[in-house]
């Protein structure tokens, strides 16, 4: 549970940023497809961004791990994220900012 609730915390933290004064619906139709889509459908919801192999890959990889955890772990997730976008605090810019760093931890 804990890589699910990570990955969508990250989503809502670049969805929740100043910058985007409305969600991305093709974003969020690509975070459905990684918590609840097939493989063939997350790749699919990538074409139209034309990411770097390395980067497919890797959201491959996360695919995979996701798909190891409950359908209702999963479900509950994106319910979440639902939760938060909608919430006070991201349709507004009184909602904490931050940044992501994309640089890999080891952890």
């Amino acid at each position: 549970m804990k890589l699910a609730t990570t990955l969508a915390l990250v989503a809502l933290a670049l969805c929740c940023s100043s910058a985007s004064a409305e969600i991305c619906p093709s974003f969020l139709h690509v975070l459905e497809k990684f918590l609840l889509g097939t493989l063939s459908g997350l790749e699919s919801s990538l074409q139209p961004f034309h990411p770097e192999r390395a980067i497919e890959d890797s959201a491959i990889r996360m695919k995979q791990v996701i798909d190891t955890l409950p359908l209702e772990t999963r479900v509950h997730v994106m319910k979440l994220s639902d939760k938060i976008l909608k919430s006070p605090l991201c349709t507004s810019d009184k909602g904490t900012q931050s940044s992501v760093d994309p640089k890999p931890q080891n952890v």
